[in-house]
């Protein structure tokens, strides 16, 4: 199989963006149904986690063949780790890895991970380095803005690119903001004139066709939040009706339950059935049925009376 390379990815690179907690297999295949041309990342994994064997950070890597091209998000703040991490990661056949520059959580940024690598940007380009040279797979940087401005943007990039990055992906928010305000782009098409890696944007993009609008001069983007419950964000028309939706659903929730056990599927299938009812009028009546299904049978039985619901239509 020809090695994925983003400089040869197809143009523009739509991508759905790592979320902790939704962005597993399962939920990645379901997006990968409706668009099989996205770029796939896991969610954000400890490179610490992996070094020290954690079995359970191992499984939050598992992926289907059909999720190719597939990127291993990691995060942390020691190289040592960070190589481990990412040789483990080419052995297990992915197409890249990613270094999570930007998550804001408070957790992660006190254990001086995530947005507050920007903080440090000589260790940042450390552990770029030390990726690039541990392997043979693509590395790329996800980051913000900046930490209360997008002053240092520019010189940030330049630093990863020549540390090794062969992309870059910005949400359009500074830590400050956290995810305040709207996400602002025009920072990132300065960007893209000063490096010469491909630059993702990321941020309150809610559909193909919204991010076709903003990506400008930019070489792709990514979807997040507006994905959750609407996997259909990917694709160039919403389903007509709820019924045209249930179909996914429920293939959302077999994926689910092949990965995880039906055990476990069915308490993590919850937030995302409420999140793909949420936009229905009167939502809130299924609301609590959907948060305690126990069975597959169950929710068939509750997305068919949805579905017969006249409104719904």
């Amino acid at each position: 199989m020809k090695r994925f390379s983003w400089k040869n990815a197809p143009k523009p690179i739509i991508a759905l963006a790592p979320m902790d907690g939704y962005t597993d297999s399962a939920f990645r295949r379901t997006c990968k149904s409706v668009n099989k041309n996205l770029v796939l990342f896991t969610e954000f994994t400890s490179a610490d986690g992996l070094h020290h064997g954690a079995a359970r950070l191992h499984n939050k890597l598992a992926y289907h063949k059909s999720e190719h091209p597939i990127i291993a998000q990691i995060f942390g703040k020691n190289a040592e780790t960070f190589i481990t991490a990412a040789r483990y990661c080419e052995s297990r056949g992915f197409d890249g890895i990613d270094i999570n520059m930007g998550c804001p959580s408070k957790k992660v940024v006190k254990s001086e991970h995530g947005v507050a690598l920007r903080n440090k940007p000589e260790r940042a380009f450390k552990l770029v380095r030390a990726v690039a040279q541990a392997t043979e797979l693509p590395v790329s940087v996800k980051t913000r803005l900046g930490w209360d401005s997008a002053d240092d943007l520019v010189e940030f990039a330049r630093g990863i690119e020549k540390a090794g990055a062969s992309l870059i992906t910005v949400h359009g928010r500074t830590y400050a903001q956290g995810f305040g305000d709207r996400a602002t782009f025009e920072p990132l098409y300065e960007l893209k004139k000063a490096i010469g890696i491909p630059v993702l944007a990321n941020g309150d993009i809610d559909s193909i066709a919204d991010g076709a609008a903003k990506v400008k001069n930019l070489d792709g983007f990514m979807i997040g939040r507006a994905s959750v419950g609407n996997p259909w964000a990917f694709a160039d028309r919403q389903p007509a009706a709820f019924r045209d939706k249930v179909p996914l659903i429920l293939k959302h929730a077999k994926f689910l339950i092949k990965l995880k056990g039906e055990k476990i599927a069915l308490l993590e299938i919850r937030k995302h059935l409420v999140a793909y009812v949420k936009a229905l009028p009167n939502a809130s009546a299924y609301r609590s049925k959907l948060v305690a299904v126990a069975s597959l049978s169950q929710i068939c039985a509750i997305l068919k009376k949805i579905s017969n619901t006249k409104n719904y239509d």
